[in-house]
């Protein structure tokens, strides 16, 4: 059984927030942990144990936050997987894992787009880069920051040219979306009249959906951050 966990956490630095988020990936037990916005520059192997739980702290990789923005970290269980190799662009950190059971390599793209959509582009053509150096089973899990149609915010308001170049670049990489079935949107501005969009997503291409075909796709409950 595989199962991945994505988590915009939207910074890491307070001790008690650290404890929750722990705890909370501890209760999802995942065989993979993709966090988003750490808003950490490092991790040591001591700040890891602060916010993963002992089955994901001692294997992870990370790429570091650019002032006091972004930071991604993936985390897996040495028991079923270890890191074979990794690659790092502006806005993702893809990891390559080696089942320790099986024959399995498994490419994990963890994504924090940028909110600055000026820089959206630069995000896309970086997809796109990873692309040929996939080979096997892919899963892109993350915060994208786009959105694919009118429907995945509630305020009507929407760049149609930024859904186009999305979508665009979803078709190119050859990779379908998880469908969320339990919930419409994944991130709340959290204002008394809230502003509510779909920007947390997985995709997985073909190899990834023959080697299990029986994934699907869940939402957490919302503790310590804006994003479900």
């Amino acid at each position: 059984r595989l199962s991945v966990m994505s988590w915009n956490v939207r910074g890491l630095s307070d001790s008690e927030k650290c404890d929750v988020v722990r705890d909370a990936i501890a209760s999802a037990a995942p065989s993979i942990c993709c966090l988003q916005e750490t808003k950490l520059h490092d991790v040591t192997a001591h700040k890891a144990h602060t916010f993963l739980p002992p089955t994901l702290a001692a294997s992870f990789h990370c790429l570091g936050a650019s002032g006091s923005r972004g930071g991604i970290l993936t985390a897996w269980n040495t028991n079923s997987f270890s890191l074979e190799s990794f690659i790092t662009r502006r806005h993702t950190l893809t990891t390559v894992l080696a089942s320790t059971m099986t024959d399995l390599r498994l490419t994990v793209t963890n994504v924090y787009a940028p909110a600055d959509h000026r820089d959206t582009h630069i995000f896309l053509d970086g997809l796109r880069e990873i692309m040929p150096q996939v080979h096997g089973p892919w899963l892109l899990a993350g915060d994208f920051n786009l959105i694919r149609c009118a429907a995945e915010k509630n305020t009507g308001t929407v760049n149609t040219a930024r859904i186009a170049a999305f979508n665009q670049a979803i078709d190119e990489l050859g990779v379908n979306e998880l469908p969320l079935l339990d919930c419409m949107f994944t991130w709340s501005n959290m204002r008394a009249s809230p502003t509510l969009a779909r920007l947390d997503r997985m995709f997985v291409n073909n190899a990834q959906c023959a080697a299990f075909p029986q994934t699907s796709l869940s939402s957490m409950v919302r503790q310590t951050s804006d994003h479900t």
